[in-house]
């Protein structure tokens, strides 16, 4: 899915697009969103919001609107607590969002309640241009970014949503790279842990910082990212990292003016233990020579792919941007070496969209020397462990926490508390357990209702569903007699 952006001068566009079966279809928005944010919430839609107001990245908007993918429609939302452009937003763990940046207006922290809307919650003295969000302990909320929101470099400070705002010692030495995405999950390595690409203050040099529960620290690599190509041209790094979290893999993007992109894949495993990460960097050069500016978006099957962007101003000697040029083109790029003669590289839309780049396959430049124990027995029996400590971690979140207790709980809102994905969740279950997900939840909700049967014998039997996270009455009964084969009330008259 391909939301908002502007056309060729400047000029907002009020779709957005959605890739099935080869084809791109375009769906109407209730308005632009070029420079607005577009949030993933756990029910599978997205919140899209703010943006330029006018052609030319001009001003700030009040619009919001929900697209859901299962209809392919939008609706619209309301406002927001105020005018916003290049702003970011999280989703809460209650249902709400919060938001926070702007750019050349005033900002704030902002909460949306889906019963009230937006309200300002903490006005900001110097707020930010598409700020971190990043979530602390006991509720506590982080907020801070590179460039204040008008354009000044915003220095070590960190806002809270519930505290008082500090300077950030580590934040005096590494500069946090901007945010170009909305959600911060796409940076989560787990938990309330995330990584964060920096730029050293005193020397340029591309590093990483951790931050977790709130504390940040600096991650130590074993290979140094380049802040040169191999002819020795200079490369923008891009922000943020994405995170391949059942692989244990993060990527960074880079750019140059020769029309190539390069991709940092960075093992963190080591990172969770206090060790240091090791980097690998892939290359790709296009065939037009003609680079367009814009982040790639790592897929479930560890692809990346790139969807438009805007061009180089060639006028200019560092790499910047030309937004009055922008592109149709999509790319996807291939982490591993593929076999060029033979692949069907080609246009698939008219022309519009291409897969691959023919002789723009990745090709590994730079790699960290490994065991060779690393492709023997070893690499599979880590795996087990992996998917072994997974299934501890969901059972201490399920029976420890009792999430089966939250009605309407899907498996990717488990996915999310452990910071990997459904379709490894589900995988996992299966192959350990030979429990369905659905299936299991639901035996958890019947034990607890036994147990309140038993402990509670007074109580309401349509106490007891909704106590036990089931969604309604009949779900409860139905359910139960499946699983005991007898109703809940005659298996309370039995006991």
């Amino acid at each position: 899915m391909v939301i908002g952006g502007h056309t060729n001068g400047f000029k907002p566009i009020e779709t957005l697009e959605y890739y099935r079966d080869g084809v791109w279809h375009e769906v109407p928005m209730h308005y632009s969103h070029d420079n607005g944010f577009a949030l993933p919430l756990p029910d599978g839609t997205v919140m899209i919001g703010g943006g330029s107001a006018e052609a030319f990245g001009i001003g700030q908007s009040w619009g919001v609107e929900i697209y859901d993918p299962s209809s392919h429609s939008t609706r619209a939302l309301g406002i927001l607590d105020r005018k916003r452009t290049l702003a970011s937003a999280q989703a809460l763990p209650d249902g709400r969002v919060l938001v926070a940046g702007n750019w050349y207006a005033d900002d704030a922290i902002a909460i949306f309640d889906p019963v009230t809307g937006f309200s300002t919650v903490k006005e900001l003295s110097s707020g930010w241009e598409r700020p971190w969000i990043l979530p602390a302990l006991e509720g506590e909320y982080l907020v801070f970014g590179p460039e204040s929101n008008f354009g000044a470099p915003a220095g070590a400070l960190v806002e809270r949503l519930l505290g008082d705002a500090y300077q950030e010692p580590l934040l005096e030495k590494w500069e946090v790279l901007l945010n170009l995405w909305a959600n911060s999950q796409f940076s989560c390595i787990g938990g309330k842990t995330y990584l964060l690409s920096a730029k050293r203050r005193d020397n340029g040099e591309i590093g990483l910082l951790k931050v977790s529960d709130g504390i940040f620290s600096e991650v130590e690599l074993d290979t140094p990212i380049p802040l040169v190509d191999k002819e020795g041209k200079s490369l923008d790094w891009l922000a943020p990292i994405q995170v391949d979290r059942p692989k244990r893999q993060a990527w960074m993007q880079a750019i140059d003016r020769d029309g190539r992109y390069f991709f940092a894949r960075i093992d963190y495993n080591a990172v969770l233990d206090g060790g240091s990460a090791s980097v690998d960097l892939f290359s790709a050069t296009c065939p037009q020579r003609r680079l367009f500016s814009g982040l790639a978006l790592l897929a479930p099957d560890g692809r990346l792919v790139l969807t438009g962007g805007v061009g180089q101003d060639e006028r200019k000697s560092e790499i910047a941007e030309d937004n009055f040029i922008t592109s149709s083109d999509v790319w996807m790029f291939h982490p591993e070496p593929v076999e060029e003669a033979g692949f069907p590289w080609g246009w698939l839309v008219g022309g519009i969209l291409l897969l691959g780049c023919g002789s723009a396959l990745l090709y590994r430049i730079l790699r960290k020397r490994r065991l060779t124990a690393e492709n023997g027995p070893e690499v599979s029996g880590a795996d087990a462990n992996l998917r072994t400590d997974l299934m501890t971690r969901m059972s201490s979140l399920i029976e420890e926490e009792k999430l089966y207790l939250r009605k309407n709980l899907r498996i990717s809102d488990v996915a999310s508390e452990l910071a990997t994905n459904k379709t490894y969740v589900s995988a996992i279950l299966n192959s350990l357990s030979g429990e369905k997900f659905t299936s299991m939840i639901t035996r958890h909700r019947i034990e607890y209702a036994q147990r309140l049967m038993r402990e509670h014998p007074d109580m309401l039997l349509d106490d007891v569903a909704d106590e036990s996270g089931f969604s309604s009455r009949t779900s409860f009964f139905r359910n139960f007699k499946a699983l005991t084969g007898m109703t809940p009330q005659e298996w309370k008259n039995k006991v």
